[in-house]
């Protein structure tokens, strides 16, 4: 198991976990690298008092593991910039907010109620595709904008309407403007995140799937992390070693990760060998 850079703490609205117990964690789990990765939502109505508290207690956490546990996992800190256009002006002053190893972008809502909120059984056809479309159109926004290291958990929606509700979606109709977000990432050197959390999840796979994943790396992505998105210590990890098998069948050959925000790689061969991260 290379690396873990998607996870979470108390420092999220919506975990409970200690930073010592989640790097402990990591530690016990032989990781080469770990990122502790908190929400700072634009939606929500979180205040700015409240997102600065968090973030800096967070980054706060893991450099002061890393003063006192010298170890082999490289302990990373960072943040989930969350839907970062609804409030650009926020969301570049939380940039500069500390020195982040990462900062993950991610969409988690079609511009109205993230999706975790929704009712997806009850839910019309035309309306849910419309939802859709308009989520991946967010995405596109936010990768032309480009402020983050890594787009996280692309296919995100479906961990609610396929997993839970059980309802069919057809990924083709939106085909274009995922290409468009692949062909934008590629040229601004963003990393495709390739999230596990789906792997424990009803939904059985990874954020985003086989599939996509396929499709980005035949338009010539190659930068893709792993991240478990665990909000919980008993989940950091989990199914990393499945999304790196996955990774080589599909024929990529190294997995990166941000340090300083700048890109750092590593061959996926070294989850079998044991090498350290270069």
């Amino acid at each position: 198991m290379i690396l873990d850079c998607h996870n979470h703490s108390r420092f999220s609205f919506d975990s409970k976990e200690l930073v010592p117990a989640a790097c402990e964690q990591a530690e016990a789990l032989g990781l080469q690298v770990f990122a502790l990765t908190d929400h700072c939502d634009m939606v929500g109505g979180f205040s700015r008092e409240f997102l600065r508290s968090n973030i800096s207690r967070s980054v706060g956490g893991i450099a002061a593991w890393r003063e006192t546990h010298p170890g082999n996992c490289r302990m990373l800190c960072g943040m989930e910039l969350g839907d970062p256009l609804d409030n650009q002006p926020l969301a570049e002053e939380m940039l500069s907010l500390a020195p982040f190893d990462v900062v993950i972008g991610s969409v988690h809502t079609d511009g109205e109620m993230d999706y975790y909120w929704g009712d997806y059984r009850a839910m019309g056809q035309e309306a849910l595709e419309e939802s859709l479309g308009r989520y991946f159109e967010r995405i596109l926004e936010m990768a032309e904008w480009g402020q983050f290291d890594v787009l996280a958990h692309l296919t995100y929606p479906l961990r609610y309407i396929v997993g839970d509700a059980g309802r069919e979606v057809a990924l083709s109709r939106f085909a274009g403007t995922i290409d468009q977000i692949f062909r934008t990432i590629i040229q601004k050197g963003i990393a495709l995140e390739a999230n596990t959390s789906g792997l424990r999840q009803k939904i059985g796979k990874t954020l985003p799937g086989k599939a996509l994943l396929a499709r980005y790396f035949a338009l010539g992505g190659r930068l893709v992390t792993l991240g478990s998105d665990a909000h919980r210590k008993e989940d950091i990890g989990s199914g990393i070693e499945a999304g790196e098998a996955l990774l080589r069948e599909i024929g990529f050959t190294e997995v990166c990760w941000f340090e300083g925000r700048k890109l750092r790689k590593i061959p996926l061969s070294s989850s079998l060998s044991g090498e350290n991260p270069v």
